[in-house]
Formats: structure tokens, C-alpha cells, sequence
């Protein structure tokens, strides 16, 4: 495979999902539908994801979505959807091999990202950029770019890819062969990877995997490599997981331990059947045969193998493919002692090799010529030397055969009739034991058959899962609305499982208000994952498309929308629904309009701070307190008593305040050294105590006293909290 091919495939597994081709348009099938009904941020975000899923299906899709992204960006007032629409113009000619314009389109989204101070997709681009100079054959500008998206990367706050932006960097010194740098920032990259948020540990272990090999450390390449494995394997990269075993493979080989090396190898075939990659399939094939001939001396399966890559019809259309193969053969010919068939291979192998590299090494085929003619001369004499020790032995035996063959011809009808008894035991036997030994096979077969049948069907179910992710993903508010709502704020969000039943929504209304909510739906997984999408849709048709802004009256319709959509009319009937805190913040007057069913909101109102003294020395300790204003206790979904309307309060806020909302996973979460609940009291205690630090502190404080609550607990409901600084 040529370094430019090789690149822009690396590039791609590194952007896009590697699910199926039917996978694939199912999803991109639902969502396009989606974002027929959907308007203004929901309907960009959804148009990201098609830009993105796309490229698995039809590359011009995500061309004719990224322009759309672009005409909604030059609708509004801001520039993100602009930049990510260049981004996917640019991707789009990098893998038709149009690099100077992937380059002219990535330059210009990179250009409005900085002038927009959307530094993170600054870093992004130069990322992208660096992809590109490498198919162009300029490592030098690879490494300048890779490393300006580093230095961007190290001064944000989050510091989100800086992993994978260093295990790139260690990559492409790797192909340099520069060993201490790319060591260097690889293990950069491992120490990065421990704080970010986009992991990328897996790539790391195998970069470093690449390092040690290259370096002769085998040892320390299999633990590399093994330790990849275990974080791709979670994250179903399956994929890189087959490249890993191949590699465990080389490695056991070069340590001449070939029992493993063979063991790894049927892993590596097994992966390549899973991700159907006919060069892996082929490559593993290819090392069978070769363990086979050269180590465990197994001629006849070798040639299986060898068989089974010949009647691999698209593996034959492949030159670099077909080159292996009759390698493979010749040597298997040489090894079995067939040297005129070997010299026929060899010479197919050399002719291809010539037309494929050039023309050296073609006095090794005129040596194994001259070696086969001496060793056919060579076998002639010995032939001839066995005929004489053979006619001299006859003649000496001549005498011994007449003397003794009178006492052979009494003793022949006694042991015959003794053989044909024994015979019949020992066929009788063998029947018994074969059908024994077919029947284990034939369980075994059935064994290994369900349980393929069981992970195919886990894999196919968590796919989906994984794309209700996606969707929920696409569908839940984005950042830039938050950021409008205030610029100060954070959103704690832990699901239980892949999907969450809890979701969050924002809507700024153009008459200067913020409507802002935090739900949390019947159950969690798949079933939570649903109604939740369910409310999101509803909160958006009441909100943003028949304009209700009253804070009661939403959660009213929100409630009739719900009951009618599940069919639910009380008694015996599901009691599926949801609890929610919804708000509506009028910036004019700075009043905000809370009602709630179910969950309550907290107030930390912004007191002014006196001076006392701890411990002997002043200082500063703010009097400030949570102050709660209850939800009604019902549900959004039916109830067993008479239905009455929701009600709201009205709070007037001042400057400096901050409005928390939270679902009940948090304080229901077991754990402590006594495995009971964290409990609201001591959550809101945690929330007043971070209330001086900045938001996005606060939520990592929230974030650290939670996993320590838990420990070595499960988590047993989704979790979500919300902050929002006036």
C-alpha cells in the first residue's frame, strides 16, 4: 500500500465510526428524516452528524449537508456551523486525493475559527492540516502544524485532544524513524491522556508498541501491544484490534516462541473475518501457512492454507497479494522436496516481483537451478547404490527363505486365523471410538457456533444502542445555546448506561428570555433513552414553535402531549412519564419563572461577605445559603389523583446568584464506607461550599465527590446536574 493511501485510510479510521455499510444507512436514513422536523440549532447539529456518518456511505451526502451548514451559519450570528462546514469540504477532497484544495478549505475554516476565537477547532484544523502534509510527502510542515494544535490545545482549559494530538505527532516521528522523539511525546500522550476527555490510550499503547519493535525490544512490545488491545477492545476498534495481533504475532516470531506466535494469529484472522478486511484475512491466511511449513513441519496443512488464499478469487486480482502467495509457494514446494515445482514458483515469484520492484536477485533462481541439478544427480547415485546393496542382500536371504518357509507356511494359517479375530475386535472398536470422537466434534462445533451466534447478536444490539447514543447526542442542546443562556454555567452529565433517561434543553427566545429545563424520564438505557427524546421534541414544539414562554402553561402541555402520545388514561395504565425543573429567565427585568413536577430548584443567592476570624487568622467567609423552591408532586405523565394544573413561582434574581437543577441520580448514588445513599443534604452542602470557585471548577469538585462516594459501587441511575451564574 502506498504511504499516500495508507495515510488518508489511517485518517479516515481516525474521523469517522467503522460500522457497515447497512449499519450505516439505516442511521443516516433516520437521521436525515430527523432533520426534517427540527429548526434552527437541533436542525445544524443534526446536519453535523449527517456530514459525518455520511462519509461511511456516500462522500457527496456529507458535501451536500456541509454547504447547508454553511447557508445556516450565514442565517445567524454564529460562525461554528461555518467553520464545521469547510472542515467537511476539506475532509471531502482529502480522500479524493485533492490535497491542494483539502488544504484551501481547511486554511479557511481554520482562519474563521480564529477570528470567531473557536480556538479548540483552531487546534482541530491544524490537526486535520497535518494529515495532509503527510500524504504530500512534507513531513516538516506535518510536524509544524501538528505542534501549533498542541500549543492551541495547552492553553485551553479542557485540553480535550492534546492526547491524540501528541500520539499523532509520536507517530510521524516514528515513521522518521526519529525513536526519541516519538517515544518522547508518545509518553507525553500517556501522561496527557490521564486528564482528557477524548481518550486515546489505545493508539498510544500500540504507537509505543510500533517504537519498542522497531527498536528490538520485543518484551516490552507485547506488553504494549496486549495492553492496546484491552482499552480498543472496550471501545470496539476492531480494526486496530486485528493490526495489534498481527503485530503479537511478528513479535513471537522474532522470539522463535511459535506456539504463541500461532495462537495470536488466530486471533488476528479471527478479528479480519469480523471487520472483513480482505488483507488481513489474507495476511493471516499467508502466517499460518508459513507456521506450518517452516516451524511446526505440518506440509499438509500448510498447503491448506495456501489453498485456501488461492481460491480467494479478489485476493488473486491483487498484485502485492498474489507476490506473498507464490512466495509462500515456492518454499513449501523446496521444503515438501519438489524442486521442479519450486523453480516453476520461484520463477513466477521473481517475474512478478521484477515488474512489480525491479529486477534484482535474479541469480537466486539460476542457483536453485544448479540445485536441483545436483541434487537430481546426487539422488541418481544413490539410487543405483541402493540397487546393489539390494541384489546382494536377495542373493544372501535366497537360502534363509527356502529353509525357513515350510515352518512359515504351518505357522501363516494359525496366526492368520489369531489376526482376523484381533481384526474384527479392534475394527469394532474403532467404529465405537469414531462416532465418540464425531459426536464431541460435532457438540464442540455447536458450542462454538451459538456462542458466535450470541456475540454476533450482543455486538449487532449494542451497535444500535450506541447509534440511540449518537442521535440522543445530536437531538440534546448544544453548547452555543448554553453559552447564550449565560456565559458562566456547567452541565454535569453521567449516564448509567450508553443512553440516558435524564436530558437537559435550552431555548433563547428573541424577546431576551432563556427557557432552560432538566428532566429526568421513566427508567434509564434504551427505554429512558426514548421518552426522553420524546419530551426533547415535545419542549421544542411548545417552546420554539407555538411560542408558549409561560413556565406552568409549558409543563401543562408538556403533560397533555405526553399522556396522549403513550396512550395513558389512568387507573391500571403505564405510569411512564417524567419528573422535570423548568425555568424561564426574563433578562429584561431579571426575574426568573420556576415551576417544577417533581424536582425542586435551588437558589444560592449572592450575600454579601463578612469578616470574621478561624483559628487566629481573618478572612473572608461568604454567608451565603441554598434556598429551595419545591416542584408540585406529581409527575409529567398520568397520576392517580384527580389531574390539577402545575403551578409557578416567580423569584426576582440579582447579579452574582446561581440557580442549580438536578435530577435524583446524584443524591440516590450508594456508596461511602457504609454503602448507603449520598443523600440532597449533603449535595447541596457540596454545592455551597464550590459556590466561589468558577463553573466549570464547581463541576469538577461535583464530579471528583461523586466517583469517590462511589468508589468500587455501581452506579445505579443516570446523573445530571445543572449551574447557571446569573
Amino acid at each position: 500500500m502506498k504511504l499516500k493511501t495508507a495515510i488518508i485510510l489511517i485518517f479516515s479510521l481516525c474521523v469517522f465510526s467503522k460500522t457497515t455499510l447497512s449499519q450505516n444507512l439505516r442511521y443516516l436514513d433516520s437521521l436525515i428524516h430527523l432533520s426534517k422536523s427540527l429548526k434552527d440549532t437541533a436542525k445544524a447539529n443534526v446536519y453535523e452528524e449527517i456530514c459525518k456518518s455520511a462519509f461511511n456511505v456516500d462522500p457527496k451526502i456529507s458535501l451536500e449537508y456541509a454547504n447547508k451548514l454553511i447557508q445556516i451559519a450565514s442565517t445567524g450570528s454564529t460562525q461554528r456551523y461555518e467553520v464545521r462546514g469547510y472542515e467537511v469540504i476539506g475532509i471531502y477532497h482529502f480522500i479524493n486525493s485533492q490535497l491542494d484544495s483539502s488544504l484551501f478549505y481547511f486554511e479557511k475554516a481554520k482562519d474563521i475559527a480564529h477570528q470567531n476565537k473557536l480556538y479548540q477547532k483552531e487546534a482541530r484544523l491544524y490537526f486535520r492540516m497535518s494529515f495532509v502534509y503527510v500524504a504530500k510527502n512534507n513531513s516538516e510542515k506535518s510536524i509544524k502544524s501538528i505542534l501549533k494544535a498542541i500549543e492551541i490545545e495547552e492553553s485551553l482549559p479542557a485540553k480535550t485532544f492534546l492526547s491524540e494530538y501528541k500520539n499523532k505527532l509520536g507517530g510521524i516521528f516514528l515513521e522518521k524513524k526519529d525513536y526519541a522523539n516519538a517515544l518522547k511525546y508518545c509518553n507525553e500522550a500517556l501522561e496527557d491522556d490521564k486528564y482528557t476527555e477524548v481518550k486515546a490510550i489505545g493508539y498510544i499503547y500500540q504507537n509505543l508498541g510500533f517504537i519498542a519493535k522497531e527498536t528490538r525490544d520485543f518484551q516490552k512490545s507485547l506488553q504494549y501491544f496486549r495492553e492496546s488491545n484491552v482499552h480498543l477492545i472496550k471501545r470496539m476498534e476492531y480494526r486496530a484490534v486485528a493490526g495489534n495481533y498481527n503485530m503479537l504475532y511478528l513479535n513471537f516470531t522474532a522470539l522463535n516462541q511459535f506456539d504463541s506466535a500461532n495462537y495470536y494469529n488466530h486471533l488476528f484472522y479471527k478479528y479480519a473475518k469480523i471487520t472483513s478486511t480482505p488483507f488481513n484475512i489474507f495476511a493471516a491466511q499467508l502466517n499460518s501457512s508459513v507456521l506450518n511449513l517452516m516451524y511446526f513441519k505440518n506440509y499438509k496443512l500448510s498447503k491448506l492454507y495456501l489453498d485456501s488464499v488461492s481460491f480467494d478469487t479478489l485476493t488473486m486480482q491483487m498484485p502485492e497479494y498474489r507476490l506473498g502467495f507464490l512466495e509462500q509457494t515456492f518454499l513449501y514446494e523446496i521444503a515438501r522436496g519438489d524442486l521442479m515445482k519450486g523453480y516453476k514458483y520461484y520463477n513466477l515469484f521473481i517475474s512478478l516481483k521484477d515488474s512489480l520492484f525491479s529486477n534484482e536477485n535474479l541469480s537466486i533462481a539460476q542457483n536453485l537451478n544448479v540445485q536441483y541439478e545436483t541434487e537430481k544427480r546426487e539422488l541418481q547415485i544413490k539410487n543405483q547404490s541402493f540397487e546393489i546393496e539390494a541384489q546382494e542382500k536377495q542373493n544372501k536371504q535366497k537360502n534363509l527363505i527356502i529353509l525357513f518357509g515350510t515352518l512359515a507356511l504351518v505357522g501363516t494359517g494359525f496366526f492368520a486365523a489369531m489376526a482376523f479375530i484381533n481384526f474384527k475386535k479392534a475394527k469394532k472398536a474403532n467404529v465405537i471410538i469414531e462416532n465418540q470422537k464425531m459426536e464431541v466434534e460435532l457438540k464442540n462445533e455447536e458450542i462454538t457456533h451459538q456462542k458466535e451466534l450470541v456475540e454476533e447478536k450482543q455486538k449487532e444490539i449494542i451497535d444500535s444502542i450506541n447509534y440511540a447514543k449518537r442521535i440522543q447526542q445530536a437531538v440534546l442542546t448544544g453548547e452555543d445555546v448554553w453559552k447564550k443562556v449565560s456565559k458562566e454555567h456547567f452541565i454535569l452529565f453521567k449516564p448509567k448506561d450508553i443512553v440516558s433517561g435524564d436530558f437537559y434543553w435550552a431555548y433563547n427566545t428573541p424577546n431576551n428570555r432563556s427557557i432552560f429545563a432538566l428532566a429526568d424520564c421513566t427508567g434509564h438505557g434504551v427505554p429512558g433513552g426514548f421518552m426522553s427524546m420524546l419530551g426533547n421534541s415535545f419542549l421544542n414544539e411548545i417552546v420554539v414553535e407555538n411560542k408558549i414562554f409561560k413556565a406552568d402553561e409549558i409543563l401543562n402541555k408538556l403533560r397533555a402531549k405526553i399522556i396522549n402520545a403513550l396512550e395513558q388514561k389512568g387507573g391500571t395504565q403505564q405510569k411512564d412519564g417524567m419528573d422535570i425543573s423548568l425555568c424561564v429567565w426574563n433578562k429584561i427585568d431579571n426575574t426568573l419563572e420556576f415551576a417544577g413536577a417533581n424536582n425542586p430548584l435551588w437558589l444560592l443567592k449572592n450575600s454579601a461577605s463578612s469578616s470574621v476570624t478561624l483559628s487566629g487568622v481573618e478572612g473572608q467567609v461568604e454567608n451565603r445559603e441554598l434556598q429551595e423552591y419545591k416542584a408540585d408532586k406529581m409527575p409529567i405523565g398520568t397520576y392517580l389523583e384527580n389531574v390539577v394544573p402545575f403551578s409557578s413561582v416567580t423569584i426576582q434574581l440579582q447579579k452574582g446568584d446561581i440557580i442549580f437543577l438536578s435530577t435524583d441520580g446524584y443524591a440516590d448514588q450508594f456508596g461511602g464506607p457504609k454503602g448507603k445513599k449520598y443523600k440532597y443534604k449533603p449535595l447541596m452542602d457540596t454545592l455551597i461550599k464550590n459556590s466561589n470557585l468558577s463553573m466549570e471548577e464547581q463541576k469538577a469538585a461535583l464530579e471528583i465527590a461523586f466517583n469517590d462516594w462511589k468508589h468500587h459501587h455501581d452506579q445505579v441511575d443516570d446523573v445530571a446536574v445543572i449551574g447557571i451564574r446569573v
